[in-house]
C-alpha cells in the first residue's frame, strides 16, 4: 500500500497469515500480538498507560496537536508523496475524524497538513465488513488517487476532497500502473484469513466505470489477495485455502483476455511478497508457516514474467514477511510483521538490516509492524503503523543509514 504499481494489504496479509497459524495450532507466542488465540484480531495495539493518557487528552481536546500513526504511503516519484494516517480519538468526539493525511514535495524531509478526509478508518479485522473505511492510499498523478480497503474513495484534486465509489463488493487490495487501476474486490466471511474470495476489477483514472477482469479470480475460499502491475502484464497473489499453497495469477493489466494461473516460486510457502523494477525484474518473498517469532524464508528472482525463477540467498528467519520493494538498481526491502528491514544492495545475494533502525525493529518486535519502500534508486521511506509517535523514517543511500523525521 505504499507505492504505484503494487498494491498494499500488508496489514490484512499478515493478519491471515497470524489467524491461519492459530487456528491450526502452529503458532505460539508467534502471533500473540495481533490475534485472540483461536479468535478474532485484535483491533488496537497495545500502548503503555502514559500513552493512554494522551490519547484521552487529545480526545478531549480537538484543538490539540493531533498525534498521528500512518498507516499507508503513496509515492508517484521519488520527491512527491501521500501519508495516510489515523488519529487516537476515532470517532468517538464529534468533530475529531480518525484519518489524516499530509502531502510531501521533498521525498519525506517535510510534510504538509491536507484536509482532513471525512472517511472512517478501517480496523485490523479481516471480516471487511464495513464498506465505508478505508486503510490504504494510492496516487496516479498529482491529482488523482484513492483511499480503499475496504471501502472505495476517489480524489481528483490532490487529496483536498473525497467522493465515494461503490463497485458492489469490499475492496481488498489495490493497485495503480500504466495508465490503469485495479482492485480485487470479494467479501470475506470472518476472520478466518482464508475466508475470502476475490475476483479483480479494471478501470481508468479519469473513470468511475470499473470492468471485471476475465479469469482473474480463484473458484474456492483464499486470504485476501495482492496485485502487482509490470508494464502492460498484472498480477495477483493469495493463499489457497483448499491446498494452504500460493497462487500467481497473471494477464494484461488492461483485461484485454483472460488472466492464468502461472506456477509459483513459493511452492509451500504460507505468505508471499512481490515486486518489481524497471528492466523487467520481478522479485518473489516466499514465508513458510509461522511459529514462536520465525518463520523460514526464500527469495526468488525473474526476468521473464515470472516463468522462471532463479533462487536468491534466503532472507532472515525472524518475523513474519509481508512486503517487498526494489528498484532498478538491485537494492530489495523486506519487510513485515515482528521484523527488521531486511535489506539486499546486491540484488539478493546478501541480506543486512540498519543499525539506525534498532529502536524500531525493537517496537517491530513487540507487535508494531514496519514496513518500508524504495521510491528511486538510492531512497526510500519506512513507516511503523499503531505507533503514535508522529514519525517516519527516510533514507537517500539504499536503505545503509535512514533518518527520522517527525510528522506533525
Amino acid at each position: 500500500m505504499i507505492k504505484n504499481g503494487k498494491s498494499g494489504v500488508g496489514t490484512h496479509r499478515l493478519m491471515a497469515l497470524c489467524v491461519l497459524a492459530v487456528a491450526l495450532g502452529l503458532a505460539t507466542s508467534a502471533c500473540a500480538v495481533g490475534t485472540h488465540p483461536g479468535g478474532p484480531p485484535i483491533t488496537h495495539s497495545p500502548v503503555p498507560a502514559a500513552s493512554t493518557q494522551r490519547t484521552t487528552s487529545v480526545a478531549r481536546n480537538t484543538a490539540a496537536k493531533p498525534q498521528f500513526a500512518p498507516l499507508s504511503a503513496s509515492f508517484i516519484s521519488a520527491t512527491t508523496g501521500w501519508l495516510l494516517g489515523e488519529s487516537p480519538c476515532g470517532n468517538e468526539v464529534n468533530g475529531c475524524h480518525p484519518l489524516l493525511l499530509r502531502k510531501t514535495s521533498d521525498g519525506g524531509r517535510s510534510w504538509r497538513t491536507l484536509p482532513k478526509p471525512p472517511i472512517p478508518a478501517a480496523g485490523s479485522g479481516l471480516a471487511l465488513t464495513d464498506t465505508t473505511a478505508v486503510n490504504g492510499i494510492v496516487f496516479a498523478n498529482a491529482r488523482v488517487g484513492w483511499a480503499y480497503g475496504p471501502g472505495l474513495y476517489i480524489t481528483r484534486d490532490g487529496g483536498m476532497t473525497w467522493r465515494r465509489i461503490r463497485i458492489g463488493a469490499p475492496v481488498q487490495g489495490l493497485v495503480y500502473g500504466h495508465g490503469r487501476v485495479l482492485a480485487a474486490v470479494g467479501p470475506c466471511k470472518s476472520p478466518d484469513g482464508l475466508s475470502c474470495r476475490f475476483r479483480v476489477l479494471a478501470s481508468a483514472p479519469q473513470s468511475d466505470s470499473w470492468q471485471r477482469v476475465p479469469g482473474s479470480g480463484l473458484s474456492g475460499w483464499s486470504s485476501p489477495a495482492s496485485l502487482l502491475i509490470v508494464g502492460r502484464m498484472a498480477y495477483a497473489y493469495t493463499v489457497s485455502a483448499a491446498t494452504l499453497k500460493t497462487v500467481l495469477l497473471t494477464g494484461p493489466a488492461d483485461g484485454s483476455a483472460a488472466w492464468h494461473q502461472i506456477q509459483s516460486p513459493c511452492l509451500r510457502g504460507w505468505s508471499m511478497a512481490l515486486a518489481s523494477s524497471p528492466g523487467g525484474w520481478l522479485l518473489a518473498g516466499c514465508g513458510s508457516e509461522p511459529g514462536a517469532g520465525e518463520q523460514l524464508k526464500t527469495a526468488y528472482l525473474s526476468r521473464d514474467g515470472g516463468r522462471t525463477w532463479r533462487r536468491l540467498a534466503n532472507p532472515p528467519a525472524s518475523g513474519y514477511l509481508a512486503d517487498a520493494s526494489m528498484t532498478a538498481g538491485g537494492t530489495i526491502f523486506l519487510s513485515g510483521g515482528r521484523m527488521d528491514i531486511y535489506i539486499s544492495r546486491d540484488r539478493g545475494r546478501s541480506w543486512h538490516t540498519s543499525p539506525s533502525l534498532d529502536s524500531a525493529a525493537g517496537m517491530a518486535n513487540a507487535g508494531f509492524t514496519l514496513a518500508a519502500v524504495t521510491t528511486g534508486n538510492r531512497t526510500g521511506f519506512a513507516y511503523q503503523s499503531g505507533v503514535y509517535r508522529n514519525q517516519i523514517w527516510i533514507t537517500t543511500n539504499r536503505g545503509l543509514t535512514w533518518t527520522p523525521v517527525t510528522v506533525r
